[in-house]
């Protein structure tokens, strides 16, 4: 189970085959217990235990195993390796589970970086935005995005495809419940503070070097730009994000 571990951390064909993701910190550890995300396995070093972490797995009956700290920072993806792991059920629902909840919701397609993954997931917690598909791009289960989203991949509801699913087809799952499109592009579209939406919007954002293949933005209702200053070719995807998802908060009035 120990060697297990660490093949969960680096591996996403072990995470699939096994349904298990790996969550490192004693603070994450904690926000998926709090969460409701179904524990498998906690690991602690012998020689750096968490007072809080202790408490929360003692108040929810969660066994956990102490190992040297040999073993333990060979476990961790970490470079300065924090005082828990945990291996933690999957969690992500069914494209219709999270189409039929009918509230904004954030598109990310092809988005490869797992630093602007998790910061976008981050971003849509804090600007009221639950529901997240994601489209391609990396695996969301990398302990990279678990740890850059700061805990909002624990409480927001999200669902994957592969890059091979049908435009077409998602396109007819979003029309069929009444979402409204809107793409980001680097050019040719309306400044995000233009584009009057309602609650039931998807925002497809896409690969930081490429964008939105054509027929994506062709097959939107909108097009949203960040106006920028010609000597900055492009934004990063997660400000990009930032932004428009900020616009779109403002627009519906919350």
């Amino acid at each position: 189970n120990i060697r297990r571990m660490r093949r969960l951390a680096r591996d996403a064909q072990v995470r699939d085959s096994e349904g298990l993701f790996v969550v490192e910190g004693p603070r994450l550890v904690q926000e998926a217990i709090e969460a409701g995300l179904k524990i498998d396995q906690v690991i602690l070093p012998e020689d750096e235990l968490d007072d809080a972490l202790l408490m929360v797995l003692s108040q929810e009956k969660i066994h956990f195993n102490l190992v040297p700290r040999k073993i333990f920072d060979g476990l961790t993806t970490l470079r300065n390796p924090q005082a828990a792991i945990a291996a933690v059920r999957k969690h992500d629902l069914g494209l219709t589970s999270v189409i039929e909840k009918k509230e904004t919701m954030l598109i990310l397609l092809g988005v490869a970086d797992p630093g602007n993954c998790g910061n976008l997931i981050r971003t849509s917690e804090a600007f009221g935005v639950s529901t997240i598909l994601f489209y391609g791009g990396v695996d969301p289960y990398n302990p990279k995005v678990v740890r850059s989203s700061a805990g909002s991949f624990f409480r927001v509801s999200f669902s994957i495809l592969p890059e091979s699913f049908s435009y077409t087809l998602l396109f007819e799952e979003l029309n069929s419940y009444g979402y409204r499109t809107i793409a980001t592009a680097s050019s040719g579209g309306l400044p995000p503070e233009d584009v009057l939406i309602d609650k039931q919007v998807a925002l497809i954002l896409g690969n930081e070097p490429r964008g939105l293949p054509e027929e994506i933005e062709d097959s939107c209702d909108k097009t949203i730009t960040i106006p920028i200053e010609k000597s900055v070719e492009s934004l990063n995807v997660a400000t990009a994000g930032a932004i428009a998802l900020y616009a779109i908060r403002r627009s519906i009035g919350v």
